[in-house]
């Protein structure tokens, strides 16, 4: 015979409020991570991985750009551009789009295990998950770092596991990071916690006689991540390259720190403010090696804006935890608090309302679009790319950084200035002057002194740009060929490939790109 469990009315409204608490937090996600805009890299990735493929070999020097063509090209996210490439050539864009919300949604599954670890509430981590998917969305594009947060999860949920449980899988960890290696270059920041969570349990070896710190098996596990680092085409020279790119500095949005001043980035900063005060509140009961965990990726995310997901990350599992303590000892030191049957039912039909939304809201930019990634006119070159390419204009072409890879794929018979890769191919002299020259249109002019090798511009449309490249047409040797809302096309009149497109620009016979599409690529 078999028994069954006969639940209370007041149990059944429980279950039932901890079962949409849990969904309330994956639509979240599904809402959140729902962005349908393309990266600046994507066309990068993805033709690189195509070009990899069909060659079967890594290009071992760049033939992409004139800036540094035969330069060493360190490609540390070879495979995810496999996999991009892959995606896009069996299913398109919608694979693409569909593939980065999988990974999402098994990153809060990933986050939910590692919650698990210790009992909690169901409520508490859906209240919590909301401001953490929040601060973990503004990276959660279609790029390599997807799998750095993925992987830095797993990582989080290992560690968790094994301090606190007592379940043995670090095991995994070294397999974990000879994959992730070969992704992104974020696989630093899991050694990197790793590392942090080791240290503090050796200290409390040593300086408090904790027996239980488990510090031995660590750092075994430590050094075998290390050793699994190597497993990657290029070897020990990824490291050099690795250290010799992140010190130095990045005048890029993502690499900014987070002003502590104003109010940018209130999810973070809010998540950050909870944590310091259940650190406060709770500081007699809580893990020494967790805090120093989350306070390291605490220092990330202020150094670099691009670091905020690691720290929601590794810090969502505190919050829900000592939340829920808190709410367990509010209840039993105030009977009265403890809810009835009806409010668990009243909190479970708004918490559904709120799924209901959030699935609504976050299949609305896939049923617009028909799942394809959106491609912004007004933001990216597109009818300046249609015009060289119906006019037959092609050659060494200086553009901004952020238009590099897409003219890379939509000019593939130029050869670009400046692209996404950045330090894993271009010398720094170059970077430098790329990221100089858009501050003012003198600045763009002198770019254009700088690489006499160029004979096309395809310039960012900036104020006073276009009146100073005819006033110094005849002492620069540029011509204005093209013009948009976004983008000037300036011809160096003095390169022979230049020589057909001048004589239809001087005979009027140029076609006009007409219209253009919104979808990559």
């Amino acid at each position: 015979m078999i028994s069954r469990a006969v639940f209370t009315s007041t149990e059944r409204a429980q279950r039932l409020t901890a079962l949409f608490s849990r969904l309330f937090a994956f639509t979240s996600a599904f809402w959140l991570f729902g962005y349908i805009t393309v990266d600046p890299d994507l066309w990068g990735h993805v033709i690189f991985g195509q070009h990899l493929l069909e060659a079967g070999a890594l290009a071992k020097t760049d033939p992409y750009s004139f800036t540094a063509l035969g330069h060493t090209w360190i490609n540390h996210e070879w495979l995810t551009e496999l996999i991009f490439y892959s995606v896009w050539n069996s299913l398109g864009s919608a694979g693409l789009l569909l593939g980065k919300l999988l990974v999402g949604l098994i990153l809060v599954g990933v986050v939910w295990a590692t919650c698990r670890t210790r009992p909690h509430l169901p409520l508490a981590f859906a209240l919590v998950m909301v401001p953490a998917v929040a601060t973990i969305a503004p990276g959660f594009m279609v790029r390599p770092q997807i799998f750095s947060f993925l992987f830095f999860a797993l990582f989080v949920l290992l560690i968790h596991e094994k301090l606190i449980r007592g379940k043995d899988r670090l095991f995994l960890l070294p397999i974990i990071t000879a994959l992730w290696v070969n992704l992104h270059g974020g696989f630093l920041m899991g050694l990197a916690y790793f590392f942090v969570v080791a240290s503090w349990q050796t200290f409390s070896r040593v300086v408090f006689r904790k027996k239980d710190s488990a510090f031995a098996d660590l750092w075994a596990w430590f050094l075998a991540c290390l050793a699994a680092t190597l497993a990657n085409p290029y070897g020990y020279k990824l490291h050099l390259f690795l250290s010799q790119s992140l010190s130095a500095s990045r005048d890029i949005t993502e690499w900014a720190p987070v002003s502590l001043l104003g109010t940018s980035f209130l999810g973070l900063k809010g998540l950050i403010a909870l944590f310091l005060i259940l650190w406060i509140v709770r500081r007699k009961s809580i893990r020494g090696w967790e805090v120093a965990g989350i306070a390291l990726t605490i220092f990330a995310a202020l150094r670099h804006q691009r670091h905020m997901p690691f720290f929601a990350m590794a810090a969502a599992p505190f919050l829900v935890v000592h939340f829920s303590r808190l709410a367990v000892r509010a209840r039993e030191k105030y009977p009265r608090l403890t809810l009835t049957a009806l409010n668990w039912y009243t909190m479970a039909v708004l918490l559904a309302v709120a799924v209901a939304f959030q699935l609504v809201a976050g299949s609305r930019p896939y049923r617009e679009t028909h799942f394809r990634i959106l491609v912004d006119p007004r933001v990216y070159p597109v009818r300046a790319a249609r015009f060289m390419n119906i006019n037959g204009i092609h050659g060494n072409l200086l553009l901004p950084f952020d238009w590099g890879e897409f003219a890379i794929w939509n000019l593939p018979e130029s050869r670009v200035s400046i692209d996404g890769r950045f330090r894993t191919v271009y010398p720094e002299k170059v970077i430098q002057n790329h990221l100089a020259s858009q501050t003012s249109p003198l600045a763009w002019m002198n770019l254009l002194a700088k690489y006499p090798a160029a004979g096309i511009s395809l310039a960012p449309r900036m104020p006073g740009l276009k009146d100073l490249a005819k006033a110094s047409e005849q002492s620069s040797g540029w011509v204005l060929a093209y013009e948009d809302h976004n983008s000037l096309i300036l011809l160096r009149k003095d390169f022979s490939d230049n020589a057909s497109a001048l004589a239809k620009l001087e005979a009027g016979k140029f076609l006009e790109p007409g219209k253009v599409s919104w979808f990559f690529p």
